[in-house]
């Protein structure tokens, strides 16, 4: 009964520390690891997008907020590209629903990765949808994005970290 209890308390203290080990974001700080294999199959690292500014932004095909900003995504990306401004989107869906994901962001012409099939990452595997974290030229971590993003909120939000 005693190992039983010791155990118990072990395996209680180890979720404990897992809880609090959880991967925090921190704004004004080195990005976190992310690095994989996009849905197109080619290997992404983010630390080699480096020199440029970049939305990481986390979705889900199910999620309605995440389908209204994904057009204005696109646009603003298209029109900001030569200025240096790339997207990744992290699934956050079902391994199941990856050819939905695939399909959805196909549509629009962007670049994603499933969040279950990371290879390395600081970020967590879930977040609400839409969230999303926008990392400057120098690699670091300048906002944390809650909710649909419109064009005009692209625009304001991203466009300063583009004149740098």
């Amino acid at each position: 009964m005693r190992a039983y209890l010791a155990r118990a308390l072990l395996a209680a203290l180890v979720a404990l520390v897992a809880v609090d080990a959880r991967a925090i974001v921190e704004i004004d700080e080195p990005a976190p690891p992310l690095r994989g294999t996009l849905l197109s199959g080619d290997r992404f690292d983010l630390a080699a997008y480096k020199g440029k500014v970049v939305l990481v932004n986390f979705y889900s095909s199910y999620c309605r907020h995440c389908a209204l900003e994904i057009g204005s995504i696109e646009t603003y990306r298209d029109d900001m590209k030569d200025r240096g401004f790339e997207v990744l989107v992290i699934a956050i869906d079902r391994a199941a629903d990856k050819d939905r994901v695939a399909h959805a962001l196909s549509t629009y012409n962007l670049q994603g990765a499933m969040a279950a099939e990371l290879e390395e990452s600081g970020f967590e595997r879930t977040y609400p949808t839409p969230t999303a974290f926008v990392i400057d030229r120098e690699g670091v971590v300048r906002a944390k994005l809650w909710g649909a993003k419109t064009l005009p909120r692209m625009r304001e939000l991203m466009t300063p970290f583009l004149g740098k």
